[in-house]
């Protein structure tokens, strides 16, 4: 079974400006975390949406960021 995969064209570019974080810094943050296989080139085709990120990455940038999964993929969590 395959993990659901998902464009990435969410507010990820946006968090990683907003803490002036690199490509590079980005992808040896990952390295260094553990997860070998988050490299410069994968963040650069993610920022440009010409990469289909799985889903068990959002949490890993969500971790890597400090911010949650829903606000990468900008979803809004509704009270009822």
């Amino acid at each position: 079974m395959n993990p659901a995969k998902i464009y990435a064209g969410f507010a990820f570019e946006n968090c990683v400006r907003k803490k002036k974080i690199t490509q590079k810094k980005l992808s040896i943050m990952a390295q260094l975390a553990g997860y070998d296989f988050i490299t410069e080139t994968a963040i650069i085709k993610l920022e440009r949406g010409t990469r289909f990120i799985p889903d068990y990455e959002i949490n890993i940038f969500a971790e890597l960021l400090e911010t949650t999964p829903e606000y990468l993929l900008q979803f809004q969590i509704n009270n009822f």
